[in-house]
């Protein structure tokens, strides 16, 4: 890959207008991060002109702010798929030129340390990835306004391993340095509209190191909203379209399993030596739990 400029570039997706006050709460947290320079991929889903010109004025004020907290705004305007989110973040990936890029969801927030702990992180180990631990708070919505009435910690593992395993790694909770990344990786997969950054970490995690340091220290904030509208966690019955999205997406995962093989800098931070030519992750699963 060719040298990439210094900073971070954060991917942040959005498609509803509505949403706007939870938009800027998310670039408020990208505000106040101790990390620099930053700037800001938004990529809107189908957005009129005016809808961008609203969002614009929404976020002026936290973009006027110092120290090099950019934006650029990226426009989906593609017909299909319906549901473009995998769309949205490789228009964003396709745009990074950053040394380090961010995935942020519209809806969640990071504390002020978060990226100056990741980029040090990945400089200090040459992996290329570096993960963060991410707490969930439990709001109920309401016109106007957020309660949150409890914090919790459902995603449980700490390890390479356990990431092969299942996904306990929100979408905000993890750096990559793009020097490290290798070439066409960098992106999602069109066909998946749930459960597609755990694909993406099989893919990136299986080629390249990992760091896990941070895995116990919080970093941001994943919302469960009453609305159930980011999650379909704790909800009484989930509409069949949604149960088929789910199947769909755990068989795409589990046949991406069965054909990543684990590269020899992989092994090697797995603890599996000499080199195992082909080692997939599913071997090496089936293989560890015997």
């Amino acid at each position: 890959m060719s040298a990439a400029r210094d900073g971070v570039d954060v991917i942040v997706r959005f498609h509803n207008l509505a949403r706007l006050g939870e938009l800027r709460r998310a670039v408020f947290s990208l505000a106040g991060q101790e990390f620099r320079p930053i700037r800001i991929l938004l990529v809107l889903q189908r957005f009129s002109d005016a809808d961008v010109a609203t969002v614009r004025a929404a976020l002026a004020p936290l973009l006027a702010l110092p120290e090099q907290l950019a934006l650029e705004v990226l426009r989906f305007d593609a017909q299909e798929p319906l549901d473009a989110r995998s769309a949205l973040m490789n228009l964003g990936f396709a745009a990074a030129t950053a040394r380090y890029v961010a995935l942020l969801d519209y809806d969640d927030v990071l504390y002020p340390e978060a990226y100056r702990m990741l980029s040090d992180r990945l400089r200090e180990s040459g992996a290329a990835i570096a993960f963060g631990n991410i707490g969930v708070a439990m709001v109920d919505v309401h016109e106007g306004f957020f309660h949150a009435y409890a914090h919790q910690q459902p995603f449980s593992g700490n390890s390479l391993a356990d990431l092969f395993r299942q996904n306990f790694c929100p979408i905000h909770s993890f750096m990559v340095d793009r020097t490290r990344v290798p070439a066409g990786e960098l992106r999602f997969e069109p066909a998946l509209t749930i459960e597609e950054d755990y694909e993406f970490l099989l893919r990136i995690c299986s080629q390249a190191r990992s760091d896990f340091t941070l895995v116990n220290t919080r970093i941001g904030e994943y919302y469960y909203k009453s609305d159930n509208s980011n999650t379909v966690a704790g909800r009484d019955s989930i509409p069949p379209a949604v149960v088929a999205q789910i199947e769909a997406a755990t068989r795409f995962n589990d046949g991406r399993r069965r054909l990543a093989t684990l590269s020899p800098a992989v092994q090697s931070q797995l603890g599996l030596e000499p080199y195992q030519p082909g080692l997939t992750i599913h071997r090496f699963l089936v293989e560890r739990s015997a």
